[in-house]
């Protein structure tokens, strides 16, 4: 069995909405990196995210997860899915949304991408 090439993350966004062109352009709408809910639990109702990979292989798996980071609890993981790499060079974008995400407390929230199990990267977001 050839070994698995993990690729590399070049962004990952958290943003209200995305928009995909024809022309491989994307859109990304509402890019924020903290929620001011109100009360709590506070239920995200469209959380969107978007990365952009290179330096991946045929065919790979990916999933998402949240996780809360003062005790590394697992809030949400996707189902897992599959991209293709038709190159190492050519970037390949991922977006996602999750619905109905709910946050108990406040506090910071890891939004962390899996690719063949392996992570690849992340980005936090603050409910304050």
């Amino acid at each position: 069995m050839a070994d698995k090439i993990i690729p590399v993350s070049r962004s990952l966004f958290l943003c209200d909405f995305y928009t995909g062109r024809p022309d491989g352009r994307v859109d990304l709408i509402g890019v924020f990196t903290a929620i001011h809910p109100a009360i709590y639990p506070h239920v995200r109702p469209r959380l969107a995210v978007f990365v952009q990979l290179s330096g991946g292989a045929g065919d790979t798996p990916f999933f998402f997860t949240i996780r809360r980071d003062h005790d590394d609890e697992l809030i949400r993981t996707t189902a897992e899915r599959t991209i293709r790499f038709t190159d190492r060079v050519t970037p390949v974008n991922i977006a996602m949304t999750l619905e109905g995400v709910q946050f108990s407390e406040p506090g910071m929230y890891a939004i962390s991408l899996f690719c063949h199990n392996t992570w690849v990267c992340d980005t936090a977001v603050a409910l304050e």
